[in-house]
């Protein structure tokens, strides 16, 4: 099977040729739409979020089947949909492949600045999705979206070692996820006697833990 490069602001990813023609077609449209009514804002058209859907899916598709090497790139361009989604007041639909594609970046990121961006990423995200899942009261599945959302904050704000992203992280999955959170805060705390890990973050997770009780 041929490996056909889609670029999506400046990633590659190789998808079968079907999923490829897909994507190139949604990307094609994103784009156009952006030349003929600029690159943020409310768009005066029907059907715009159809598209943002379409996409989303189709990457989905893909991020199920790419090699190792290439899940960064799907990550990457997953996560440029939801910024333009996000830029032109869109609902982020279906959340679950940016839940993915964050968590995967994230993972990846070798930089405080690195996952720095993924969390202001991950809160623009949460924000938007938040009228539809903010009520989310199961608690039989541990990978529901509003769930994975705020622990994966919590741990980006983490690995970014910057202690104020850590509390908005923190007072974010208090209010989102509140018989959780202390589970989170032990486990967190456990992997933060690790003597790499920073003082200032050790600090802030014991705080955090020291107030829930846990």
């Amino acid at each position: 099977m041929p490996v056909i490069p889609i670029r999506f602001g400046g990633a590659k990813l190789p998808s079968p040729p079907a999923e490829a023609d897909d994507l190139e077609r949604c990307l094609r449209t994103l784009e156009g739409l952006d030349r003929d009514y600029g690159p943020s804002g409310p768009l005066p058209v029907e059907g715009a979020g159809e598209v943002v859907a379409a996409t989303l899916t189709t990457l989905a598709r893909i991020a199920q089947h790419a090699p190792d090497a290439s899940r960064l790139a799907v990550a990457e361009v997953t996560s440029a949909v939801a910024l333009w989604a996000l830029g032109h007041d869109l609902e982020v639909f279906p959340v679950e492949p940016v839940v993915n594609a964050l968590a995967v970046r994230s993972n990846a990121a070798r930089q405080p600045q690195a996952a720095a961006s993924v969390f202001g990423l991950m809160e623009r995200v949460i924000a938007n999705v938040s009228p539809r899942l903010a009520a989310d009261l199961e608690r039989s599945d541990p990978e529901r979206p509003w769930r994975l959302l705020h622990a994966n904050l919590a741990i980006t704000a983490i690995r970014s070692g910057d202690p104020a992203l850590m509390e908005r992280a923190f007072d974010a999955l208090d209010r989102a996820l509140p018989d959780e959170a202390p589970g989170f805060y032990a486990e967190a705390m456990a992997l933060a006697l690790n003597p790499a890990i920073p003082e200032a973050v050790r600090e802030g997770i014991a705080r955090r833990h020291a107030r829930t009780g846990a």
